[in-house]
C-alpha cells in the first residue's frame, strides 16, 4: 500500500513511515501498491476526514472514534448499554453520522471532478466496541473494527480500473503529478 504524507506537519521519525498509525500498517499487510492511504485528507476545503482508501476494490472513507461499549439499533432508534443500570438507554449515534456524512462529502467532491463518485463510508471503532444492527436496515455505513477484515473487504472485488484509481488519487494529492487526458481531436 502506498502511503500518501497529505499534512504539512514535520514530525521526527522515518520519512515514510505512518508514525503511530496502526490502522494503516495493519492494511498495508493484506494489501498491495495499488492501494493508496490518505491521512486526514480534506479536499477541496471540506472538513477533514481521518482517513481515505483508495484502489481497485474502490474508495472508502474512514472515520475513527473512540466511543466504546455495546451499541445497538433498535426499531430505527440507537442505542447503548448502561453496565451500572444493565439496560439500553438511548444514544446520539454522532460517530455513526459522522462517518456517513463524510462518505457522502467525498462523494460529491469526486462526483463534481468527473470521477467515480461511489464512496464506501467506514466507521472504525476500538477493537472492543460491538455495534448491533439489523440485517434488513441498512445504516449507510460500514462498522469495522479490524483492519484486516477491512483489507479484505476492501479487495474482495475490482469496481475502479487503474486509470480511475490514478485520477482519483491525483485529486486527493495535489503534489502528485495529473495523469494525462486523452486528446479530443488528433493534433489538437
Amino acid at each position: 500500500m502506498i502511503l500518501h504524507q497529505t499534512s504539512r506537519s514535520r514530525r521526527l521519525g522515518i520519512p515514510g513511515l505512518p508514525h503511530g498509525d496502526r490502522l494503516a500498517s495493519g492494511l498495508g499487510r493484506r494489501l498491495d501498491d495499488g492501494y493508496h492511504w490518505f491521512r486526514s485528507v480534506a479536499p477541496g476545503g471540506m472538513v477533514a476526514i481521518d482517513a481515505v482508501l483508495v484502489g481497485p476494490g474502490g474508495t472508502f472513507a474512514i472515520s475513527t472514534t473512540g466511543e466504546r461499549g455495546r451499541h445497538a439499533r433498535r426499531n430505527g432508534h440507537w442505542y447503548r448499554w448502561n453496565r451500572s443500570t444493565e439496560s439500553w438507554v438511548p444514544w446520539d449515534a454522532a460517530p455513526v453520522t459522522g462517518a456517513r456524512l463524510a462518505g457522502r462529502r467525498l462523494s460529491l467532491y469526486l462526483e463534481r471532478a468527473g470521477l467515480s463518485a461511489e464512496v464506501s463510508a467506514v466507521l472504525m471503532p476500538p477493537a472492543e466496541t460491538e455495534v448491533e444492527v439489523p440485517r434488513d436496515e441498512a445504516i449507510g455505513v460500514i462498522v469495522e473494527a479490524d483492519a484486516e477484515r477491512l483489507a479484505a473487504l476492501a479487495s474482495a472485488e475490482e469496481v475502479l480500473s487503474q486509470q480511475q484509481v490514478d485520477r482519483i488519487v491525483a485529486l486527493l494529492d495535489p503534489r502528485q503529478p495529473l495523469p494525462r487526458l486523452a486528446q479530443a481531436a488528433p493534433g489538437g
